[in-house]
């Protein structure tokens, strides 16, 4: 007859072998999704060097699943460059695996880049990514630049799960009205000819060039405007919950931000459904740039990073 000790003992080391497996096997599964987003990446055609969508493991966590993950959402005609290196210092001051998305059609370089791109297939690129961020980490906040934040509020204001919302010069309107025209009847009709063409080629300098793309189809752009005139409403504002950091270039009317609305910012930053304690924003008069957290671009990513930090800390406990 088996006495109590002996039961007990063998108990535990039951328990402590399933235990044990399902660690194996959680590992496995990350193991497994990192080498999925590598071989679906290497697939890509025309993808750029270094533009890739990645993992970014933190100590202590490679292939388990951190506390908090990160997920990055870059603007349009980006790529994850576009938040470094604050998201890595980030991922490595929270200890917070981190997802570096690279979304529908972007990173690439083809004679039709951005062609294929639709509204739906670019909401779904960054669903997409936050899911993978909910494989990395018990809770994902989303950190994005410029469409990126388009994105992050159209999926947060359905996504309860989304536990904080860190928003880098979101476009939430044009600056120039005039382009809803491309939306509009025979508005395609009027850029194509206006381009000379079904592309548009944007001159960059080198280092910028290797990050963010120089040729964009007219598709891109109805994509875009369509995807943001549909979303970036007061209802849509108004479903968001959870904790929002704002942040964006401003120093005066002549030097602020000239790729989107600043106003606009302002307008869904009041409507937004989070309560007022949970809500920060603030301008970063020295960016400089329309992309405030690449060393790339900003003159003062450093003060984007510390004044993220100081949000995150109230956030993550």
């Amino acid at each position: 007859m088996i006495n109590k000790k002996t039961y007990i003992l063998s108990l535990f080391l039951v328990f402590a072998f399933f235990a044990t497996a399902q660690k194996a096997a959680k590992m496995q599964n990350l193991k497994e999704l990192e080498k999925k987003i590598q071989i679906e990446e290497s697939n890509v055609v025309g993808i750029k060097a270094d533009n890739e969508a990645r993992i970014i493991w933190a100590d202590d966590y490679k292939y388990k699943k951190s506390p908090i993950a990160f997920v990055y959402l870059h603007g349009f005609g980006a790529s994850y460059a576009e938040g470094e290196p604050v998201m890595s210092q980030l991922s490595a001051n929270f200890k917070a695996n981190t997802y570096m998305a690279r979304l529908e059609e972007h990173g690439i370089y083809r004679d039709n880049t951005f062609e294929d791109l639709t509204p739906e297939n670019y909401i779904a690129s960054a669903k997409q990514a936050i899911a993978y961020g909910k494989q990395l980490g018990d809770e994902v906040i989303v950190i994005s630049t410029s469409t990126g934040g388009t994105l992050s509020l159209a999926i947060a204001a359905e996504d309860k799960d989304i536990k904080a919302l860190v928003l880098y010069s979101p476009f939430i309107d044009l600056l120039n009205p005039a382009m809803k025209a491309v939306i509009q009847p025979g508005g395609k009709e009027q850029f194509v000819k206006a381009l000379g063409g079904t592309m548009q080629v944007q001159e960059r300098p080198e280092l910028e060039a290797k990050y963010w793309s120089t040729n964009y189809h007219i598709n891109g752009y109805i994509s875009l405007i369509t995807m943001l005139t549909n979303t970036m409403t007061t209802e849509t504002f108004s479903k968001v919950t959870c904790p929002v950091f704002l942040g964006y270039y401003y120093k005066n009317e002549e030097e602020q931000d000239k790729v989107v609305s600043v106003p606009a910012m302002q307008v869904m930053f009041d409507a937004l459904g989070t309560p007022e304690e949970d809500k920060t924003k603030m301008a970063f008069p020295k960016s400089g740039n329309h992309v405030i957290a690449s060393d790339i671009r900003s003159k003062d990513w450093e003060g984007v990073y510390v004044n993220t930090v100081d949000f995150l800390n109230k956030i993550i406990k």
